[in-house]
């Protein structure tokens, strides 16, 4: 975005945002860090503007402290009474038993709510008949002078006219009357308000003691209302441990008489389960219990058996069907009859084995011995099936047994169950019934003590201090007029300077241009002197080149040759918004300067209007000009004037070479005035052009294509901020090779208390640094 972009893109040079200068100014190049964000608050510079417009805000401050002293003798006196009440007063104590309700005077700051509550500063106003008093009562006090308003009346002849239409009573202009019951409650109600605004109330520091205040035009009235508060508060806590008690003594009794009655329930159902279960039960819950416990043993026991039976029969039962020997099992082996058997049965085996060695297995003895051997074995399979029997006997006796006791151990079970729950509701009951009586003996002895109490109580606070009536006015209110006047008119002397800087439309800093136009500022060039004429200036640099002004002019050709690192800018026009910027001087002292370091310059006067160079040169022969040169009457070399004191070369306007109908700007414009800049640029180091204001006349655009730089000359703390931007903005729009902008006519004392930490500033702190 180019130089023309961004100064049309701001609407309003006032609101214009803070751009960002990017060119060689009079600083280096380079902004202070105080001004890298505008935003940022800064504190000095506050200060500074402050410091500016000290008498501003002295003679406001004193202003305002004429008002207060003026305004304090017209108010009138005002009396402060104080009183003191001192809280947590020892209470008796009743038979060394703890208080039913407690301590109720609570911290300090509950008792200042207490104190400002609207109950008791109602007894307040009933104690000491505020309400006829013309302190607190506007319709006792005399009337004040008739306003405006009341002096509108309806006219006699229009108030019989509406008497006579039925009207009984003449209109008037006004409200209806008000209610008068609800205007006194009105009126009561703000008297309580009132007091509750003007009671002071001060807890004493490491201490029970509140210190009662009261403000007022009336002595005797402000002692009057703080004794009153203080008394109707000792009124207040003896009222309210009173209802507490008894509240407390109701409470008691009711629950009492309630608690009574349930103990009596209690009792009588104990009584009544005990009977109940004495006549249902046949036995008692231990016997129940024994019982249960050996038909359980017996239980176990039979389980036992008929596992053990179980298995015998199992055991006994599998040996016959699998036919293992009889001779093996220990309950076979143990029947006699079985015993017996197995011995025949040996006995028959052996005799066969001794007759198998003789004779044949069909001989008949050895067929009768084998007949009597399967009958001796029938024997012994039919004993042992009588065993196994027996002992299936056995186990069906064993399991009818268990299952009897089973159903004997369910019942005992039952019964035990039944008669624990009647046992257990009987102890509930007796416990409700023991826990009614205790909390019955302890509430009866509560409310006995109750009762003693009651006789014995006092406030929980006493009057330490009364409140007398003051015998002085007091100073507040003259010393809050004096200091509420100082501190108006500081506030007002501050308002009014930021409102003079904020109406300031011009610029006071460089930074400030910097920001509001968005192009570089390439040096401050600093008032000479008071009243001083621009040859005066000219004649101070000649005699001073190491004062300020000189220092300046050379930081402004500085910054001019930087602003274009790749090619120094040989021909350097000079322009500004309005007349009286200080533009034709400062080209004048820029050429100067050139001069003096070496540096071949001529100044061309392009100001065909009004020319200045010969005025501030004073030079008074005829010598041709520029003109001149253009209508071909003269050469460049004829035209051109030397000064013999510095040499500079300048080639004037003469006032005596004007035509009345010459047009400037196509003068300018023509190619003679373009060939005469061409010569001079290719004949000098440097070609100063000094021409008229842009706001003026179109000269300086014209001029603008000639030139490799374009100085705008502002002078400050005086031109406008939209005349400057405007003038700019003229420039620009013809493609003008703006370089920057030369702030002129610096005050550098005033200018140190605006822009304090600028270049400007630095320079007139320093001045002692230059040559005077």
């Amino acid at each position: 975005m180019t130089q023309q972009d961004r100064l049309r893109s701001v609407p309003d040079i006032a609101d214009a945002a803070p751009l960002k200068s990017a060119g060689y100014g009079g600083y280096g190049g380079q902004r202070p860090l105080a001004e890298e964000d505008a935003g940022d608050f800064d504190l000095r510079a506050i200060l500074l503007k402050l410091w500016h417009g000290k008498w501003i805000i002295a003679i406001c401050l004193m202003l305002g402290g004429l008002f207060g002293v003026l305004n304090s003798t017209q108010q009138p006196a005002r009396f402060f009474a104080t009183g003191k009440v001192m809280f947590d007063v020892p209470r008796a104590n009743v038979d060394a038993g703890q208080d039913v309700v407690g301590d109720v005077i609570g911290p300090l700051r509950n008792q200042i709510e207490v104190l400002r509550s609207t109950a008791l500063l109602e007894r307040v106003v009933d104690d000491l008949n505020l309400t006829q008093n013309p302190a607190f009562n506007p319709a006792l006090r005399p009337p004040p002078e008739p306003t405006w308003r009341d002096r509108i009346a309806v006219p006699p002849e229009i108030q019989d006219l509406l008497i006579t239409m039925g009207l009984r009573e003449p209109i008037a202009i006004g409200a209806p009357p008000p209610d008068p019951v609800a205007a006194e409650e009105r009126l009561r109600r703000q008297i309580v308000e009132t007091l509750r605004l003007a009671i002071r109330l001060r807890p004493i520091e490491n201490s029970q003691v509140l210190e009662i205040g009261y403000e007022s035009g009336n002595a005797r009235l402000a002692a009057a209302i703080v004794n009153s508060v203080s008394e109707q508060y000792i009124v207040d806590q003896l009222e309210g441990r009173l209802d507490t008690f008894r509240s407390a003594t109701a409470w008691l009794t009711e629950r009492v008489e309630d608690l009574q009655e349930r103990v009596e329930t209690a009792e009588a159902a104990v009584l009544a389960s005990q009977a109940q279960i004495a006549l249902n039960a046949g036995v008692s819950l231990a016997a129940v219990q024994q019982q249960l416990a050996a038909s359980t043993t017996a239980r176990n026991l039979a389980q036992d058996g008929v596992s053990t039976l179980t298995a015998q029969y199992a055991r006994l039962s599998g040996a016959l069907e699998s036919g293992a020997s009889i001779s093996a099992l220990p309950e076979f082996r143990e029947n006699e009859a079985i015993a017996a058997l197995l011995e025949r049965e040996i006995e028959l085996r052996g005799n066969d084995n001794d007759l198998a060695d003789t004779l044949r297995p069909s001989h008949p003895t050895r067929l009768r011995l084998a007949e009597d051997l399967e009958q001796v074995r029938a024997q012994i399979r039919f004993e042992a099936e009588q065993v196994v029997e027996a002992v299936r006997l056995q186990l069906d006796v064993a399991q009818e047994r268990e299952a009897q006791l089973r159903e004997e151990i369910r019942d005992l079970q039952a019964r035990e169950l039944q008669l624990s729950t009647e046992a257990v509701e009987v102890r509930n009951l007796e416990r409700e019934a023991q826990a009614s009586r205790i909390l019955y003996e302890n509430l009866l002895s509560r409310l006995q003590e109750t009762n003693a109490q009651e006789d014995l109580q006092t406030a929980d606070a006493r009057i330490l201090t009364p409140a007398e009536v003051p015998l002085s006015a007091l100073p507040t209110a003259q010393n809050r007029s004096l200091t509420t006047g100082l501190v108006a008119g500081f506030a007002l002397g501050i308002g009014i300077v930021f409102l003079l800087d904020r109406l300031n439309n011009t610029f006071r800093s460089p930074f400030q241009l910097e920001e509001m136009l968005g192009v570089p500022v390439l040096a401050t060039v600093p008032r000479a002197g008071s009243n001083m004429k621009r040859a005066d200036v000219v004649q101070r640099l000649r005699e001073k080149p190491n004062s300020a002004l000189a220092e300046s002019v050379r930081n402004l050709r500085t910054s001019i040759l930087l602003s274009n690192v790749d090619v120094a800018p040989k021909v350097v026009m000079f322009s500004s918004s309005v007349p009286r910027e200080g533009k034709s001087t400062t080209s004048m002292l820029m050429a100067l300067t050139s001069r003096q370091m070496g540096k071949s310059a001529v100044i061309v006067d392009c100001d065909l209007r009004m020319p200045a160079l010969a005025k501030v040169l004073q030079v008074k022969d005829e010598t041709p000009g520029l003109l001149s040169v253009l209508y071909e009457t003269a050469s460049i070399d004829e035209a051109i004037y030397v000064e013999e004191s510095t040499g500079l070369h300048v080639l004037m306007t003469r006032p005596s070479e004007r035509v009345a109908k010459i047009n400037a700007a196509d003068v300018l414009a023509s190619a003679k005035f373009r060939h005469i800049i061409e010569v001079l640029a290719s004949r000098y180091d440097r070609v100063i052009l000094d021409t008229p204001p842009t706001l003026v006349v179109a000269d300086a655009r014209i001029v603008s294509e000639l030139a490799d730089a374009v100085v705008f000359c502002v002078r400050w703390d005086n031109t406008p901020r939209d005349a400057v931007k405007e003038g700019l903005r003229e420039l620009l729009s013809v493609g003008a090779p703006v370089a920057g902008v030369a702030m002129t006519l610096v005050d550098e004392q005033r200018a140190a208390t605006y822009s304090y930490d600028g270049y400007s500033y630095y320079k007139g702190r320093y001045r002692d640094y230059y040559e005077a």
